[in-house]
């Protein structure tokens, strides 16, 4: 007896052994995510999960972004997508039936933010089979939106009943939004590891008017209306040119120096101050322009500075988020932790150029080491011809103060 129960047993675990390697491999391949209670609705998207050479790989798709997850574990029957850049993370395990479940842990001003998550195989996004649209939506829409009646631009491109496109506003865009026009029913989506938005609307001849949602949204949403116009647009960024003021700061970077304009390193340079945070989605996109352009110009005299507000006071934790930040992007200039994204911690280090209300914001210093351009907001690679002019717009200034003797 004794015998048989350790044969049994060990042909237990032999099987166990065995089946979890084929259970992994069954979660590769493509997943439709959703986050279903999220404000407004349920907010889906794609992972696609593949085995690299050097381990497992996974792609959040929002067409048509596909964006690289920073840290990706298949074990077992689970999959945790890391995102240390932006302190989120991802967990599904199976559920059964050939399906996942679990949560995204995001951090927001609020503090941190659970979203539960289910997902299936496949890769449409709000509806298996789309009815056909009342319309093309294909275009540039002037917007209205929320209560404080912003002013922005929609873009929109659809092909069938597919739609993909972005919204720029005054405080940034909403990166790239994917979904589908059904009837007369347009919905759209994005994650991509951190921020969520979901964009309802209702379309009505050469009008749209709805409702979009954040994950701390509250349940109405914010309300939206755009009107179809040939040539819409808008500034990329806002160009602001302050009197001349001299920045006094001395801030912490998380390798222990203190850094302050008074260094040797950017005396008579051209400095370029970009204010941010690891938790702002338009920051990222910021960044990835930023670090090689650093990197390029650097010899001409250029010096660039990170000045990083981070939410909750938890100076250490701030420190690994902009470790994690500046290593994501690869950024070759230092950056520094200068409090939390709000009035009071701004005014502290900017002074009269605070408070700060758009992130990011990005200060030209000239050679003698005096603002001379404030950039307000950014236009991610989503906006396409709003990129390329926020791209334009920052080398100008770059390569006219580099010029300039003082």
């Amino acid at each position: 007896m004794m015998t048989k129960a350790r044969t049994l047993f060990a042909a237990g675990v032999i099987a166990g052994l065995l089946a979890s390697p084929a259970l992994a491999d069954g979660l590769y391949g493509q997943w439709r995510v959703s986050f279903d209670a999220h404000p407004g609705g349920p907010l889906p998207f794609t992972l696609d999960v593949r085995e690299g050479k050097t381990g497992p790989q996974a792609w959040i798709v929002n067409p048509p972004e596909r964006l690289k997850v920073e840290q990706v574990q298949v074990t077992g029957d689970a999959i945790t997508l890391i995102f240390p850049s932006y302190n989120s993370r991802l967990e599904l395990k199976a559920a059964g039936n050939g399906k996942l479940a679990g949560s995204a842990t995001v951090l927001r001003a609020t503090g941190t933010v659970n979203l539960a998550a289910r997902a299936e195989r496949g890769a449409w996004r709000f509806t298996p089979t789309a009815v056909k649209p009342a319309g093309n939506v294909t275009g540039r829409w002037n917007l209205t939106a929320g209560d404080n009646k912003a002013k922005g631009l929609l873009i929109l491109k659809q092909t069938g009943a597919q739609v993909s496109g972005t919204v720029q506003l005054p405080s940034g865009d909403m990166r790239y939004l994917s979904g589908e026009l059904n009837g007369n029913q347009l919905k759209l989506s994005t994650f991509d590891g951190s921020f969520t938005s979901l964009w309802a609307g209702t379309l009505q001849g050469s009008t749209l008017t709805g409702a979009s949602f954040a994950a701390t949204s509250r349940p109405t949403g914010n309300p939206w209306s755009a009107q179809l116009e040939r040539g819409a647009t808008m500034n990329a960024v806002a160009v602001e040119k302050p009197g001349g003021e001299r920045l006094s700061f001395k801030l912490p970077t998380p390798e222990g120096q203190m850094i302050s304009l008074n260094d040797a390193r950017y005396k008579g340079k051209v400095v370029v101050i970009s204010i941010g945070g690891a938790w702002c989605p338009n920051c990222h996109d910021e960044a990835q322009y930023l670090g090689p352009y650093a990197a390029r110009r650097q010899k001409e005299g250029l010096e660039m500075i990170g000045m990083q507000f981070e939410y909750g006071g938890d100076q250490a934790r701030a420190m690994r988020q902009i470790t994690s930040f500046r290593s994501r992007y690869k950024l070759p200039y230092p950056m520094v932790y200068a409090g939390q994204p709000n009035a009071e911690d701004t005014k502290k280090v900017l002074g009269a150029l605070a408070p700060v209300k758009v992130w990011p914001t990005t200060i030209f210093i000239g050679r003698d080491g005096l603002v001379k351009e404030v950039h307000v907001g950014w236009a991610g690679p989503a906006t396409g011809a709003l990129h390329a002019e926020a791209k334009r717009e920052f080398d100008e200034t770059v390569t006219r103060l580099l010029k300039a003797r003082s």
